[in-house]
């Protein structure tokens, strides 16, 4: 049994291109960590070793918030720890109280919570499409939505794709398939690897010239950028998402946020009207075949929401202010940073998959855990060193790590990708 297992497993990773990440992990101290205790962002990762977190995507700082343990104990007492229905079944009216209050504060008619970004577009993405619909996925998208893509492909539907930005691209996919009346456009909100931001403005103009739905996925955004952006506040206000941080209306628009980054907490959801939500309840299949988020990770959530109605803006503030210092700081080192947002992700590009190993393990050993990136991660020969700031990281924090960049800049000997964008 061993040996066919074996065998499998070697012949997949001939075939597959993230045998190259694979091949990564005997090289390369960041991957595989076991945390053997936390204090705030510090990290004891061997009996005499810290580093400093700089890999977490708890951008508000919330799992470390005493504020977000306190309806637990209340809620598993009501629960109990995991409503095991499968919610098409039943769900704890916590739920609906959840979605109430996420669909007012992204401003829709509804939500529908589900565990995860992942099921929501393995379930809602071939659901919307049907057997004849026809996807458009831009390429730099999350992977998650090309997997459920390709579940869609695999019943039939027809799916196509376009370098993210390459909008002529698009219109001309548009326009072929103009006469199918199921189109359906894959776009992140935020990108998860530069920070950036889909062009929702010209998507939705050209969804509506031919008769599309954008389906957004704002894993990162939702919590970090929300609407009436300025000068002051460049993050906006309460955290509501991209699309209401772009002075947009949800028209031809499906948006998914999620809650384990921002807020810490195991959820997602579709924000849409209700009659789309009766839609998902009916034809996603993980509505009625997983299970549901753990009664703690709805009540953090409970939480999460309060802490934002409270003080979100002002942990907002702090984060933009660290993420600010530490991209700017580490440009002028020489450092390129595809960041044009101030987003809280800061990839720095290392470039050559050898010196990212070098670069990852340098870091390590000087304190700093970050997320090693090498293709198919990335674009290949643009590997990166992935940062993601919170705002439970401190000053002091931020100053090790642009020390520990000075450091590596003298390890490489100026070998590095010099930085063409504006500081």
């Amino acid at each position: 049994m061993s040996e066919i297992i074996d065998r499998i497993i070697e012949e997949n990773s001939r075939e597959n291109r993230r045998t190259l990440i694979g091949g990564m992990f005997s090289r390369v101290r960041q991957y595989d960590v076991t945390a053997l205790e936390v204090r705030g962002r510090q990290i004891r990762v061997t009996p005499d070793h810290w580093v400093t977190d700089f890999a977490s995507c708890n951008y508000l700082g919330l799992d470390l918030d005493p504020e977000m343990t306190a309806t637990v104990a209340e809620s598993i007492d009501r629960w109990g720890v995991h409503p095991s229905w499968c919610r098409l079944v039943a769900s704890p009216e916590l739920y609906v109280e959840l979605e109430e209050r996420l669909a007012k504060l992204v401003g829709t008619e509804a939500a529908l919570i589900l565990p995860t970004v992942t099921l929501i577009s393995i379930g809602v993405i071939p659901a919307l499409v049907g057997k004849t619909g026809v996807l458009l996925l831009d390429k730099s998208g999350h992977e998650t939505m090309y997997e459920a893509a390709k579940i869609a492909r695999d019943n039939g539907a027809t799916l196509a794709s376009f370098v993210q930005g390459d909008l002529d691209r698009l219109a001309t996919l548009l326009d072929q398939h103009r006469a199918n009346p199921r189109k359906v456009i894959l776009v992140d909100g935020v990108y998860s690897m530069t920070g950036d931001h889909a062009d929702l403005h010209e998507l939705l103009r050209l969804a509506a010239e031919y008769h599309a739905v954008v389906y957004v996925d704002d894993a990162h955004g939702f919590g970090v950028v929300g609407e009436n952006p300025s000068t002051a506040t460049p993050f906006g206000q309460r955290g509501n998402g991209i699309v209401r941080h772009l002075g947009l209306d949800y028209d031809n628009v499906l948006y998914v946020g999620g809650c384990s980054k921002a807020y810490s907490s195991l959820a997602a959801f579709v924000a849409c009207s209700k009659k789309m939500q009766t839609f998902i309840k009916t034809f996603a299949t993980p509505y009625d075949l997983s299970g549901p988020s753990p009664t703690a990770s709805l009540a953090t959530l409970w939480s999460g929401l309060d802490i934002n109605d409270s003080r979100g803006d002002v942990l907002r503030e702090r984060l933009w202010k660290l993420t600010d210092r530490a991209a700017r700081d580490i440009r002028e080192l020489g450092y390129r940073i595809d960041n044009r947002t101030g987003f809280p992700i800061l990839s720095v590009e290392i470039g050559d998959p050898d010196m990212l190993a070098t670069a990852a393990n340098h870091l390590f050993d000087a304190g700093i855990l970050v997320t090693t990136c090498p293709y198919p991660m990335v674009t290949r020969g643009q590997d990166v060193l992935r940062l993601t700031v919170t705002a439970a990281n401190t000053d002091a924090e931020v100053d090790h790590l642009i020390a520990a960049f000075s450091g590596l800049r003298e390890l490489l000997g100026g070998n590095i990708t010099a930085d063409a964008l504006p500081a």
